[in-house]
């Protein structure tokens, strides 16, 4: 199930963490709240589940598979 939980804190610092999107799924489902939002992107932490779509995909494409 795909989740995003926003933070704002008291200094106006908004904090996005998102669950359950594979590849680049999450870039695509925060673009609209960071645009909103109007905040620079200060750091941004990929977890594995981003890495996971692109794991599979290189697998597919391996010879003999």
């Amino acid at each position: 199930m795909e989740k995003i939980n926003i933070t704002i804190g008291a200094d106006g610092t908004v904090d996005l963490d998102l669950a359950g999107f594979e590849g680049g799924k999450c870039k695509e489902a925060t673009k609209a709240l960071e645009r909103l939002l109007g905040n620079e992107i200060v750091e941004r932490t990929l977890t594995s589940e981003y890495y996971l779509a692109n794991e599979l995909k290189q697998e597919e494409k391996l010879p003999g598979s």
